[in-house]
């Protein structure tokens, strides 16, 4: 049994009515995290000034969050039991009976207000003692899965292939499907041996308060860099933070901040979105493009000191070295259900069309976002969508010609991401699909 620290907030409380968390309520203390927890866990309240109430939440949830773009209250795929009360204030011990999420919510015997301090003493009042297994492991079904994918990157990787694990819209949701890519991932990893992890965006739905949402990308760029591989990671438009209305916006600064730290140990320039990386023993060069600005009338798109960085890094890449080029948005609107203009799209193909016919460098420019998978040929480079890693299959508001396939929780097509291959040499790209979908060959 492993004691489990609370965070918790002054001034908060929880709604016995929809289980949802307010503010300005300052005679309540409550947390705003929700915490899994499983039969024989149980609360103990150490300071007897003070009474708490447990809210719970059970591991159902409505399926249209799997079909549709309604995105789940508070990021949580879970349903409220309805157990909080005015008159189920305690003191006495708490022990549950079966595997759910919960919150507290804390009130003092005197009746007086909450204070900051008492937040962060909130530890020495009251702690949990879980009985959850905490370690990430792959589910069954994915057992079959998992050797296929490593027997494919093992054929196909050739001496001086670059294999990159490659995933995009993880959404992460309380009781959603993020435990069990992360540990698909890492087991692929330990057999087949990725050279690097790139992340295409929207790692959370920016709908909840923003130490929330640090909190939740840290947890997921921590699990990441446990494969110990070069993480890269390009901001979606989820990532600012302002989904749904909510306030709490980031600023580009911070966004690059928080997700993409990584970029220090080569050196890139942290005051821009946007940056380069390369795999010198395989002649591989990497850019990581920013489409989406939360500021700009056409929030879709790219910068002009963007793409004018871009074209002079083109021109400077060496002659030898292949070229593929990653973001969370494609550059051309008709790819785009959501967006009628991308801001400077036309201009980002042309460099990179003037540079291809140059050079003929270029393998592809890769993307997430539609939440589907395609491959347009359309224009001198091969622009490609990878499909949401979250078990989501809601086949509206896609771009024409795209596939969204079926997803199942609890089955092989619950995750969904790409082994991607890159020969250099042969100027091909092989993307081994993970999960629902199929194998691709670019080039």
């Amino acid at each position: 049994m492993n004691r489990v620290k609370f965070t918790v907030k002054a001034g908060v409380t929880i709604y016995a009515s929809t289980g949802r968390t307010g503010n300005n309520q300052p005679d309540r203390m409550s947390s705003c995290y929700f915490y899994l927890t499983a039969k024989g866990s149980r609360i103990v309240l150490l300071n007897k000034k003070y009474y708490f109430n447990v809210a719970t939440y059970t591991l159902d949830f409505d399926e249209k969050y799997r079909h549709s773009y309604d995105y789940a209250p508070e990021e949580s795929w879970t349903t409220y039991a309805g157990d909080l009360g005015g008159d189920t204030y305690r003191q006495k011990e708490y022990v549950f009976q079966d595997s759910r999420y919960f919150r507290i919510c804390l009130k003092r015997v005197d009746g007086k207000i909450f204070s900051a301090q008492e937040a962060d003493a909130i530890n020495d009042i009251i702690c949990f003692y879980s009985t959850a297994q905490q370690e990430k492991k792959p589910r069954p079904c994915f057992q079959k899965e998992i050797e296929d994918t490593v027997e494919s990157i093992k054929d196909l990787k050739k001496e001086n292939s670059l294999v990159l694990a490659v995933l995009s819209d993880t959404h992460y949701t309380v009781n959603g499907t993020w435990e069990d890519t992360v540990a698909n991932l890492q087991t692929v990893h330990w057999r087949a041996g990725f050279d690097g992890v790139v992340h295409l965006g929207d790692l959370t739905d920016g709908m909840v308060p923003r130490e929330i949402t640090y909190t939740y990308v840290r947890n997921i760029l921590d699990d990441l860099r446990k494969m110990a591989v070069p993480l890269h990671v390009v901001l979606g438009n989820h990532d600012a933070n302002y989904f749904a209305g909510n306030p709490d916006v980031m600023t580009i600064s911070e966004q690059v901040y928080l997700y993409q730290s990584d970029r220090e140990r080569y050196r890139m320039n942290m005051e821009y979105p946007y940056y380069f990386v390369d795999y010198k023993k395989q002649h591989v060069r990497c850019f990581f493009l920013s489409a989406y600005e939360n500021t700009e009338k056409l929030r879709y798109g790219f910068d002009l000191v963007q793409i004018e960085w871009l074209r002079k890094t083109l021109q400077n890449t060496p002659v030898e070295t292949v070229i593929v080029l990653f973001a969370h948005m494609a550059p051309l609107a008709k790819l785009d259900y959501w967006a009628s203009a991308i801001r400077n799209g036309d201009l980002l193909i042309d460099v990179m069309e003037k540079h291809q016919k140059q050079y003929n460098n270029i393998l592809a420019y890769i993307h997430g976002h539609t939440h589907a998978d395609y491959i347009f040929q359309g224009s001198a480079i091969p622009i490609v969508s990878i499909g949401c890693a979250k078990c989501e299959d809601m086949q509206e508001k896609k771009p024409i010609g795209t596939f969204t396939p079926k997803r199942e929780l609890h089955e092989t097509s619950q995750d969904l991401w790409d082994a991607l291959i890159i020969k250099g040499g042969e100027k091909q790209l092989q993307f081994v699909r993970f999960g629902a979908g199929k194998d691709r060959v670019v080039g």
